[in-house]
């Protein structure tokens, strides 16, 4: 496991592509970025803005083969740099009229999100071609090791997923479906 650097964006945000340009099913990415012709590049624009914010506000950390990684959040304090994020991401990925859906869902998430003690698994992928080899598990374990002591807490939408993290020790403490699809939210003590 590496803890990633700011000269890693370009892979980190092509590993994430690849794990989610072909995710088709309702799910938190799908909501914000859409279908549309464009979706490769907000799919870009999105992890741009994910991977900064955690490397700004939390860790990134990818496998030894550069195919799998998972983006932390320890706090989202306000800065300058975040706002311009923040803007960019408004104006570029998430488009004018979309922006109070994906305020509606900030506002599903952080109502789950109340404790301020915890440490956010925001996001994982791993490259289609190596899923399934235990890569991704590998690497969830040894940052769950790395914030050993922490509560860490994170919300996924696919059945598969609850099943891949309650593997690695995580319980689901809330389910909803405040928006249109299951939103299940889980946490590792």
């Amino acid at each position: 496991m590496i803890c990633a650097k700011k000269i890693q964006e370009k892979k980190i945000i092509e590993i994430l592509v690849d794990s989610f340009e072909k995710i088709y099913i309702d799910n938190s990415i799908n909501f914000i970025v859409g279908f549309d012709k464009d979706r490769k590049k907000k799919l870009q624009g999105l992890f741009k803005f994910q991977f900064r914010m955690a490397l700004m506000f939390g860790n990134v950390f990818i496998n030894e083969d550069n195919d799998s990684v998972i983006l932390f959040l320890h706090s989202k304090k306000f800065t300058f740099k975040r706002l311009l994020l923040e803007i960019d991401l408004a104006l570029n990925v998430i488009g004018l009229t979309n922006i109070f859906k994906v305020l509606k869902r900030e506002r599903v998430l952080k109502s789950n999100h109340n404790s301020t003690n915890y440490i956010h698994l925001w996001l994982m992928g791993t490259k289609p071609s190596s899923q399934g080899k235990g890569k991704g598990g590998r690497l969830i374990r040894e940052t769950l090791d790395f914030y050993s002591g922490h509560t860490i807490i994170l919300e996924t939408t696919a059945p598969e997923n609850v099943k891949f993290y309650q593997k690695v020790g995580f319980q689901i403490f809330e389910e909803n479906n405040a928006l249109n699809y299951p939103l299940y939210f889980m946490r590792h003590v």
